[in-house]
């Protein structure tokens, strides 16, 4: 007996399939059906019809078909929150089992903050020398990348050992070390970081030193903060191997305790035995620990 599109007691005995799902999500992402079967490499028709299965089954409107556009329903924007998590987890998926079986001839990827990539990069030459001939590609940003589901290869991390080291091979490699640099001795203007200084070790010590001083601009970006206490705007928190290699700049606060931070390379134990991330992780320490007295301020 054939079953009504929106009889309940059917519909609460079918579920969504996760191909129905995932072209939903493209549809979402890219705006058009169009787009999504570009993305996906299939037919216009063929998503439209499976994003009219989901909806059958479903028993919801999840577009408001317009003549050149597609707009969520209240429902489909439930069901877009809904099935996101699952496409994310869906991604990782994907990056963990390419984690497992690197292709041999692929970047080893290092993540680091703005600061320690940019003093990579002006060690890059080195670094490929040492390295060669495996590529090295560099990620700077301030979020953790997960090693285990492969967002990168190799992360340099500071202050302390990552949390949930089980599975990660984790190795001291130095210390970089941080101050207050700008153009005159005594500055009465400050660059200071956009983050609440609650919430950021580096946002509070700068909250604290610019107390009875103005405020010259918030800038997160570090390469920009640099630029900005080297134009003369105000004082500005920098790693000593830039402050200290820079005329134009003067040490105002010299670094200690807190402001001397250890760096640690991390890979996950799986990398243990690929021999390309190995030669990246050592050409690494080995520039780390040629430059440990400019990364300290000495």
């Amino acid at each position: 007996m054939a079953h009504a599109p929106h009889d309940p007691f059917h519909l609460a005995f079918t579920e969504a399939s996760w191909d129905d799902l995932r072209i939903f999500l493209a549809v979402v992402a890219h705006g058009s059906m169009n787009g999504a079967a570009k993305a996906l490499g299939q037919s216009q028709p063929t998503i439209a019809r499976r994003v009219k299965a989901l909806e059958e089954t479903l028993g919801l409107g999840l577009f408001q078909r317009g003549p050149n556009n597609l707009e969520l329903t209240e429902a489909g924007q439930a069901i877009l929150e809904a099935a996101s998590p699952m496409g994310e987890a869906a991604s990782v998926v994907s990056r963990t089992a390419a984690a497992y079986r690197p292709d041999p001839d692929a970047p080893v990827r290092v993540t680091a903050t703005s600061s320690v990539a940019m003093f990579l990069s002006l060690h890059s030459a080195e670094l490929h020398k040492a390295a060669e001939p495996v590529e090295i590609a560099y990620i700077p940003t301030r979020r953790k990348l997960d090693l285990a589901s492969g967002e990168a290869d190799v992360a340099l991390r500071m202050r302390t050992l990552p949390e949930g080291t089980d599975d990660l091979v984790v190795r001291k490699i130095g210390q970089i070390a941080f101050a207050i640099y700008a153009t005159t001795e005594n500055p009465d203007a400050v660059i200071a970081p956009p983050e609440d200084p609650t919430l950021s070790r580096q946002a509070a010590y700068v909250a604290e030193f610019a107390q009875g001083r103005t405020i010259a601009a918030r800038i997160g970006d570090m390469p920009i903060r640099y630029q900005a206490a080297k134009a003369g705007l105000g004082a500005a928190f920098l790693p000593c191997w830039l402050g200290d290699s820079d005329p134009d700049l003067k040490q105002v606060v010299k670094p200690e305790g807190d402001l001397i931070e250890d760096v640690f390379l991390v890979r996950h134990r799986r990398s243990r035995n690929r021999p390309n991330v190995a030669r990246v992780a050592n050409a690494l320490a080995a520039l780390f620990k040629h430059n440990q007295r400019a990364l300290v301020g000495g």
